[in-house]
């Protein structure tokens, strides 16, 4: 799922501590490769930063 970055939504997932990169999900391999062979070069970036103009997030993500 892909979605314009807004200034607002880049500071309520720093000040909540939103989660949504492969370092944190469960499906993440060794290398960090996705399990369930998904693309993942965006998810490996997280968190936004001001260089970023959407957001994607994995809709199989699990918060180890």
């Amino acid at each position: 799922m892909r979605f314009p970055l807004t200034r607002e939504f880049a500071e309520q997932a720093e000040r909540f501590g939103l989660r949504s990169a492969c370092c944190d999900c469960l499906h993440e391999a060794a290398g960090g490769d996705c399990t369930l062979e998904w693309p993942n070069d965006e998810q490996r970036r997280w968190p936004p930063d001001a260089s970023w103009t959407t957001v994607s997030f994995c809709k199989e993500f699990e918060l180890r």
